[in-house]
């Protein structure tokens, strides 16, 4: 198999301190050469004048709507999409059907994605039991599961309960894992349509104020500050 030598690429890697138009030689799968002006003879040639060339992008949020929702997206779908996108690892939201707040469901994903041979996956597990913000979901088993899970959320809807909101920082902390908040006081948004301001007021539609996520935000800094997570 040729070589193949993609030419006059912006390239960009934040980890190499590299951000300029270069030609790149890959064999066997694997970057052999950088430079300006790389010998073409017996290289397949791709033209990249314009275009840019990057390690992998990860996306953080993503939603995957599997299992439950695959009328709306796959897992394969999400995937194939992502890797036309130039990203190779992806982090999926656990609002799903039902809900990935436990270890058998996020490595089931995890397994399925290998099997794929695409992206990257790495599931994110719920907070709560089926995202209803009562009882703390299966966090040390999802995250000692093939699955590895390191970031829990409950995404799409706040934890209201805040003792519940500081077990779980301090529970995750005990193997660096992090918490991502979905900062939303739902008795202060509840069947708001949009920002709360003059563009709701002339429009006659309930808006959301700011203080929904800014108290929400507020009490989560605090809690991680407390618990050191």
């Amino acid at each position: 198999m040729p070589e193949l030598l993609i030419r006059g690429a912006r390239v960009m890697d934040p980890f190499q301190g590299l951000d300029e138009v270069l030609d790149v030689a890959i064999s066997r799968g694997r970057v052999s050469e950088m430079g300006k002006d790389l010998p073409l003879a017996g290289r397949e040639v791709v033209e990249a004048r314009g275009m840019v060339l990057a390690p992998g992008f990860l996306d953080l949020h993503t939603h995957l709507r599997e299992p439950g929702r695959e009328d709306e997206e796959t897992l394969e779908t999400g995937l194939r999409a992502a890797v036309r996108g130039g990203y190779t690892a992806v982090f999926c939201m656990p609002n799903t059907d039902p809900p990935l707040d436990r270890a058998a469901l996020v490595e089931e994903l995890v397994l399925k994605a290998g099997r794929l041979g695409l992206a990257d996956l790495f599931p994110v597990g719920c907070i709560s039991r089926g995202r209803e913000g009562r009882q703390l979901a299966e966090l040390g088993l999802m995250h000692a599961s093939q699955a590895r899970v390191r970031a829990f959320s409950d995404d799409g809807d706040g934890v209201a309960d805040a003792g519940l909101m500081r077990r779980a920082l301090q529970y995750v902390s005990a193997f660096g894992g992090v918490i991502v908040s979905h900062p939303e006081d739902d008795s202060l948004s509840r069947g708001g349509q949009v920002n709360e301001g003059r563009a709701s007021f002339v429009l006659g539609l309930r808006g959301m104020p700011a203080s929904a996520e800014e108290v929400m935000v507020a009490r989560d800094i605090i809690l991680a500050e407390e618990t050191g997570s």
